[in-house]
């Protein structure tokens, strides 16, 4: 399986990945740091058979109704986390189309089962709606979230476990 733990030497290649993906998003290197650190269970690299970083995860538990902000380190976990959340998940475009963010998102969501969380979050951002759709989201349509960081098309998403 070319999914696998993310290591701290991996943070380089995937905040490279990240500056070229989420050209709209940017977030620098000590944000991602920081969540590999908050929490290293929820991030991963997906790795191909050369060696080569084509795509990662980051994902950790969160509270219900909140979301990170865009570029802002989390420096712990909340007290209150009740939910599991999807912060990124990003794939190299040669690597796209082979199943991989959909394989990332099964993986995330069993391990937030595993840890006891019945319900993974995200917000939906670059058109991707359809996408999570397909895995099982929909929106959260009667709780008010502060999105602004995220661009006026973000859409606050859940999805039952």
């Amino acid at each position: 399986m070319p999914w696998r733990p993310m290591t701290v030497a991996d943070l380089a290649p995937a905040f490279t990945l990240a500056c070229a993906i989420h050209v709209d998003f940017f977030e620098a290197l000590e944000v991602m740091t920081d969540k590999l650190a908050v929490y290293p269970a929820g991030c991963l690299t997906l790795e191909m058979p050369d060696g080569e970083l084509s795509g990662y995860a980051v994902s950790h538990p969160y509270a219900r109704g909140r979301v990170p902000k865009l570029n802002h380190l989390l420096g712990g976990l909340p007290a209150d986390a009740d939910i599991y959340y999807i912060h990124d998940i990003a794939i190299d475009a040669a690597a796209r189309g082979r199943g991989h963010a959909e394989t990332a998102v099964d993986l995330l969501a069993a391990h937030a089962g595993d840890a006891g969380f019945r319900e993974v979050r995200l917000l939906s951002v670059n058109n991707s709606e359809a996408f999570w759709r397909r895995r099982g989201f929909s929106a959260v349509e009667d709780e008010h979230v502060d999105v602004t960081s995220y661009g006026l098309d973000a859409i606050y998403m859940r999805r039952i476990l």
